[in-house]
């Protein structure tokens, strides 16, 4: 009696068993169906949303362009800055996304409003920051270039519109196998053991594969870190044995440098400064920043050193300097790179100077405030032909220049701020008892500020002649 009574309870503990399994499969299912869909309608909604910034980064960067090459009002710049600085990364997330959603048209457009920005930036968004004549030209160019970029985008939101529509098509079609599964279920009750089964056998490789995946992601992401820290190994070394230069000794001027690498472990710059005795008893002095990080720009830096070097020996001219290492430059297919040449001659407080797209110098002379000097033309290696001209100051002994890179005033968005602390620690480091002009410089801006790109100070001190004798008289008392 004992298994008359057993024999329907097992098969009832069978059934059900077989049910929930029927049940826990089918639900697993039409999870993962359901998961998928709403992974890629996040997805779609992700990317079209970058799509809707992009376009307004491209407007924040080209609105910036215009009104400062209106007003000339650096204020007007600050959109440009900032959508400079987030469209990349927004076009970069886009093409993710459109690669894990598999739609290789969308991919082929973002890489192209990738080259069509950078384009822009190069052909229209320089020039007109610069100064480049025939702005009308430029505008109607940059037109096109601005036009060929949204349409990019366009293109991508359409074909994301349409993966948007098939993905609410597809979640709807698997509610509705909901609906169906659960009539269905009870007349393949049978098969919910081999259904079970074949769920957990997927599940399992799906683990293994994840395993496999997350394994192959920590070798890579182990390999990438130690090609990192060589390579920053490289450019530390060039830098250090191109940057850290002992400076000429002069008797009526006075030089000083420092160079700080950028804290972010990402960027590897090239900044350098530079200082060279000609042979008419002059001095050459030339401070410059190569785009770009890495080996490559400690490589392209090297190569601008020595052609203002070989250049400055067959004509010491500021601006035939720069456009003769343009011209090499153009040839050698080199990044764009910015700088500032300055020929100083014995025994004389003057210098001349020219300038390839890099920060104004300043010039601090006695019982005045520290001021910018005017700029100069296009950047070295952007376009042939461009003119750099050379401007002749005549200052006063006691005076100080001081050249640096684009990283003492660009640590934060606000150009202005970081301009007026530069003339603010000029003239507190002149004032002040340090040795060493650049360092004080430096500590003056730095203190508060995290240096986020390299950075290099370069100055230039015109000894008084009269300070000099008295400074020497006092040590010789001292020394008595």
């Amino acid at each position: 009696m004992t298994r008359r009574l057993l024999t329907p309870l097992g098969l009832t503990l069978i059934f059900l068993l077989l049910v929930v399994s029927v049940l826990i499969g089918g639900g697993f299912f039409i999870r993962s169906l359901l998961a998928q869909a709403v992974s890629n309608g996040e997805r779609v909604r992700a990317a079209r949303i970058l799509v809707s910034d992009s376009l307004q980064f491209q407007v924040d960067e080209e609105t910036g362009v215009r009104g400062y090459a209106t007003a000339r009002d650096p204020v007007l710049l600050e959109p440009y800055y900032e959508g400079r600085s987030l469209l990349p990364a927004t076009l970069s997330r886009m093409n993710v996304l459109t690669v894990s959603l598999e739609l290789p048209a969308a991919q082929r457009r973002v890489n192209d409003a990738v080259a069509t920005n950078r384009q822009w930036l190069r052909q229209i968004a320089t020039p007109m920051l610069y100064g480049k004549r025939h702005p009308h030209v430029l505008e109607l160019h940059g037109k096109i270039l601005v036009d060929r970029f949204r349409a990019d985008m366009h293109a991508v939101d359409g074909t994301l519109a349409a993966r948007e529509v098939q993905t609410d098509a597809r979640a709807q079609r698997a509610i509705i196998w909901v609906d169906s599964f659960a009539i269905a279920a009870v007349l393949t009750i049978v098969l919910a053991a081999g259904i079970f089964t074949l769920q957990q056998y997927r599940l399992g490789v799906r683990l293994e594969k994840e395993r496999e995946r997350t394994e192959r992601q920590r070798r890579e992401s182990a390999e990438m870190r130690a090609a990192y820290q060589a390579e920053k190994r490289i450019a530390d070394t060039l830098q250090g044995a191109f940057v850290q230069r002992e400076l000429p000794q002069l008797p009526m001027l006075r030089l000083s440098a420092t160079y700080v690498p950028a804290t972010e472990e990402a960027k590897i710059g090239g900044d350098w400064y530079d200082a060279l005795t000609l042979p008419q008893d002059g001095v050459l002095l030339a401070i410059g920043d190569v785009a770009g990080h890495g080996i490559e720009a400690a490589v392209a830096m090297n190569l601008a050193r020595q052609l203002l070097t070989a250049c400055a020996l067959v004509d010491p001219n500021p601006g035939s300097i720069l456009q003769r290492v343009n011209a090499q430059l153009l040839g050698d297919a080199s990044p764009m790179i910015t700088a500032t040449v300055v020929l100083v001659e014995a025994g004389k407080p003057e210098f001349s100077y020219a300038i390839a797209g890099h920060p104004a110098p300043v010039l601090l002379e006695p019982g005045a405030g520290a001021r910018f000097l005017n700029t100069g033309s296009l950047p070295l290696g952007v376009a042939p032909d461009t003119s750099y001209e050379t401007r002749r100051v005549a200052t006063a002994p006691g005076s100080t220049l001081v050249l640096y890179t684009d990283g003492v005033i660009e640590h934060s968005r606000d150009l202005f701020t970081g301009e007026r602390l530069l003339l603010h620690a000029v003239e507190s480091a002149v004032q002040g008892p340090q040795a060493n002009f650049a360092e004080a410089i430096r500590d003056g801006i730095f203190d508060h500020h995290k240096v986020a790109d390299d950075i290099a100070i370069l100055t230039i001190h015109f000894v008084d002649a009269a300070a000099r004798g008295l400074e020497r008289d006092d040590a010789l008392q001292r020394s008595a």
